[in-house]
């Protein structure tokens, strides 16, 4: 007998949903975590919207301790040297708003989700060293926790959740699948403290553009918490050797905006980031091993969905994982219809996100400034991208019909300005 059904390797967002789902299952599970909690992650944009907390809903995750203190984000904000615009987010799921989550509690809230299960054994400070591996099978891990000796612990499965440099797809060799490195990406963001309000209608989440090809996200967050990132093409924001707070500090002062925002404020974290960000798909496991979350799947934060694609991810990997253990599917299947469901929920908006950032960073010819205005004011448009953030609308379909609606909504920016024109000039 092995000594446990299933070890995840890896204890933030997918890690622990995931064992929640398994727990809930009755499957002995064991939580491994190299880190410590509250404590935050390498990099992720914190966003999440109602589709991912409906998810965490099922687990029994819950949403007063996760977003303890976190003030409710209704409208998404762009901000130009031309302009303001504000899009609503629409109710699904009975929620009408976001959360940029402080990742430390947010992450540490799940892990408390998932251990209270009595199946789940969780271990904090406990690093993952090698997989054990038995004529092709994996059938477990060695690893050390911070003060003890060296174990050997066995399983039926491992499933890798430790992130995009996972132990658990870099020892298997896990193939690396719809690769786009064409337009590579960098981001360093820190937490702040008395950063001064976008304005009086509450929390706000903001994006503003920058003097070069990159931009500013500036969203408020738990305890009186301010999330600053800046992002953008890889070789604009290139450290070169810098020292990265002092190199970020004057990022963030290329922009009067934002920095009269940080005029008062204080930064209360170091600042963390990623340069040239991965964009892929991983093989979704092998003999005895799987991966989920960014292990399986990465991409560039932009898009927000990162925490979402986390959870959806892991939910699909549960319910294939249940069959496989009640013996009516083979593990082959197993891999064969996660990795397809989990193309399914998220390939359209990962063409999606690859498609903006080529237009927003890479893009040499930029969008006349009148049309892009109307199209930021444009309700059809607003509507439309509010749909797709809460994804009550599928990538596939807004990418079918965007450019259209774009087409209309310039053409009715157009004629609404020339109108408001002729009126200025009659006497009447």
């Amino acid at each position: 007998m092995p000594d446990y059904d299933v070890i995840i390797v890896g204890g933030r967002v997918a890690g622990s949903t995931l064992a929640a789902r398994l727990g809930r299952a009755g499957l002995r599970v064991l939580l491994l975590e190299r880190g410590e909690f509250p404590s935050l992650p390498a990099v992720s944009c914190p966003i999440i919207y109602s589709p991912t907390m409906k998810l965490l809903d099922e687990i029994g995750a819950d949403e007063s301790a996760y977003a303890h203190n976190t003030p409710k984000i209704h409208h998404m904000v762009t901000i130009t040297d031309t302009y303001m615009s504000k899009v609503g987010i629409p109710a699904a799921h009975g929620r009408d708003y976001a959360y940029a989550v402080d990742r430390a509690r947010f992450d540490a809230a799940l892990w408390d989700t998932a251990v209270q299960n009595p199946h789940v054994e969780g271990r904090q400070n406990f690093a993952v060293t090698d997989i054990l591996v038995e004529d092709g099978q994996v059938i477990g891990i060695v690893g050390k926790p911070k003060e003890g000796e060296t174990q050997r612990i066995t399983a039926r499965l491992v499933i890798g959740a430790d992130g995009r440099f996972g132990i658990v797809a870099r020892k298997m060799q896990a193939q690396d699948r719809d690769k786009m490195e064409a337009q590579p990406t960098s981001i360093y963001y820190a937490y702040w403290r008395n950063v001064a309000p976008l304005d009086a209608a509450g929390a706000s989440a903001a994006a503003y553009d920058a003097p070069g090809r990159y931009g500013y996200l500036v969203m408020d967050s738990a305890d009186g918490q301010t999330v600053v990132a800046v992002e953008g093409r890889s070789d604009e924001i290139d450290p070169d050797g810098k020292d990265i707070e002092t190199f970020y500090s004057r990022l963030l002062r290329r922009n009067p905006k934002v920095w009269a925002r940080l005029n008062d404020a204080e930064r209360i974290t170091s600042v963390r980031g990623m340069r040239n960000i991965g964009n892929c798909y991983r093989q979704p496991g092998g003999a005895g091993w799987a991966l989920v979350g960014d292990a399986y799947f990465q991409k560039d934060p932009l898009d927000g969905q990162g925490i979402y694609d986390a959870v959806i991810t892991s939910k699909i990997l549960a319910q294939y994982v249940r069959r496989w253990f009640k013996e009516d599917i083979t593990w082959d299947e197993v891999l064969a219809k996660y990795d397809e469901d989990a193309r399914i929920k998220t390939y359209g908006t990962y063409r999606m996100l690859q498609t903006r950032i080529r237009s927003t960073f890479y893009s040499d010819v930029p969008l006349p400034e009148p049309f892009a205005r109307w199209l930021a004011e444009d309700d059809h448009i607003k509507d439309l991208l509010g749909k797709t953030l809460t994804r009550q609308l599928p990538a596939d379909l807004v990418a079918l019909i965007g450019y259209p609606v774009a087409l209309g909504a310039i053409a009715r920016g157009g004629i609404k300005e020339i109108q408001q024109k002729l009126r200025a000039k009659l006497p009447f």
